[in-house]
This record gives structure tokens, C-alpha cells and sequence, in this order.
């Protein structure tokens, strides 16, 4: 069974598109559920962010700067 709960557990892992889909399918069901769509929101936003980044880096720096931002956003 999806539920929210289980959403952020999968978005705290990591696995980000599995919780993007129970998000999106509980969204489908409730769409007055704001915290679903802040949820949905905040990972499509990191995703995009992350993957522009990440394709445009270059040096260790860029790669280190990088890896601090994602244990930031993790937790």
C-alpha cells in the first residue's frame, strides 16, 4: 500500500522517482493535499537542479561543492 508515509521514507534514501510516483498517485487522488503538492514540487526542483549541475561539472571543486549540496539536501 502507497502512503505518504512511505513516500518520504523512499525520498529520504534517496530513490527519488519511487517517491515521486506515490506522491503523484496519491496527489491524482487528492488534489487539495498540499503537502503532497509541496512534496511533488520539491522533488522535481532538486531533480532539475541536481541534473543541470551535475551534467555541467568539471573540476574536483565543482564535484566537492556538489556532494555538500546533496548531504544538505538530504537531511
Amino acid at each position: 500500500m502507497s502512503t505518504i508515509t512511505l513516500a518520504k521514507i523512499y525520498e529520504k534514501q534517496g530513490h527519488l522517482a519511487d517517491a515521486l510516483d506515490i506522491y503523484e498517485t496519491l496527489y491524482s487522488k487528492n488534489p487539495q493535499n498540499a503537502e503532497l503538492l509541496e512534496a511533488i514540487n520539491r522533488i522535481k526542483k532538486v531533480n532539475t537542479k541536481a541534473l543541470k549541475y551535475f551534467v555541467g561539472m568539471k573540476t574536483p571543486e565543482q564535484f566537492a561543492k556538489f556532494e555538500r549540496w546533496l548531504a544538505k539536501s538530504w537531511n
